[in-house]
């Protein structure tokens, strides 16, 4: 099954675990030259903190998509992005 139509199965999974993760709005991080289908290895998702957020939930929250998507996941919130590329990446993110 090709990645985004596990993420589409199992959207609400997704958003269940970023908000028992204190996190908000998940999106998949993209890039100019891919969709995440043509590289089936990992995924790239940035997600808002919400006052409860700690730093180890970050951690939790891609431990409990990789356990569900089968894919290494890659959890970022905004300001873990690079300052130079960051309003470009959350423009091209895809939400989920």
């Amino acid at each position: 099954m090709k990645l985004s139509a596990k993420i589409k199965l199992k959207r609400l999974e997704i958003i269940a675990i970023v908000e028992k993760n204190h996190a908000l709005f998940p999106r998949i991080l993209l890039n100019d030259l891919k969709g995440y289908d043509l590289d089936e290895t990992f995924l790239e998702i940035v997600v808002d903190r919400t006052y409860e957020f700690m730093t180890d939930d970050i951690g939790k929250i891609q431990h409990q998509l990789e356990q569900l998507l089968d894919v290494a996941i890659y959890a970022f919130t905004p300001n873990q992005l690079p300052d130079s590329h960051r309003e470009k990446l959350l423009a091209m993110a895809r939400v989920i």
